[in-house]
């Protein structure tokens, strides 16, 4: 009677295993991200804007029951904002350009859409990492590294929110929609225009499955 849960537990294995593998799609999904910072008040900072910049994903989709699926991702952030200062400052506008490394952990639902579409949506937790960073200043074209220790820093990690939506067309293509809700405060102590900056990101994008 001892052995009979954990040779059970092996039958379910040997026969779930190939299940999942079989029900598994990797692929890329590539975009535009629409990044800004949300940030507390501050006597230096007049305000914040929306920059363009990019992203690159590779995923994993997972059935785990007819209609919900876990979805991994492994995405190349390319993020910031426009920094607006204020009159303290000079009024002058930085472009802060960053660079993140996230660790996605979807749980999305899928529902068909004729034949062979499905309609997504889903979210779920996220942890990033900063790779690099830089300030461009409008008055005059000089450049400044952001990700390091001094009057311009922020911390090097980050953490939030996922959210998914989009279209599957056919079973190799699909249309993405995304945001990501930064929770994490990554200004460090001595960043100069405010003491709680979040990241904020809209995405749009196609995703390949191979």
């Amino acid at each position: 009677m001892k052995l009979s849960l954990p040779f059970g537990a092996i039958c379910i294995l040997a026969v779930g295993i190939p299940t999942v593998q079989a029900q598994t799609a990797f692929g890329f999904k590539a975009g535009i991200n629409f990044s800004s910072y949300s940030y507390a008040n501050s006597e230096t900072l007049a305000g914040t804007g929306s920059i363009t910049r990019f992203y690159v994903t590779g995923y994993l989709d997972i059935c785990m029951a007819s209609a919900l699926y876990l979805h991994p991702e492994v995405t190349l952030q390319a993020r910031g904002s426009k920094l607006v200062e204020s009159e303290v400052l000079g009024s002058g506008e930085v472009i802060q350009k960053t660079m993140w490394l996230d660790f996605p952990i979807n749980v999305l639902g899928k529902l068909p859409v004729g034949n062979k579409a499905k309609i997504f949506a889903g979210g779920g937790p996220y942890i990033g990492f900063a790779m690099d960073g830089t300030n461009t200043y409008a008055n005059n074209g000089s450049e400044s590294a952001v990700i390091i220790y001094d009057d311009n820093a922020l911390k090097s990690a980050d953490y939030g929110i996922n959210f998914l939506t989009g279209l599957e067309l056919g079973r190799r293509l699909s249309l993405n929609a995304n945001y990501r809700l930064g929770l994490a405060n990554i200004a460090e102590n001595n960043y100069k225009w405010s003491s709680t900056i979040k990241n904020r990101v809209f995405s749009l994008g196609i995703g390949v499955a191979l």
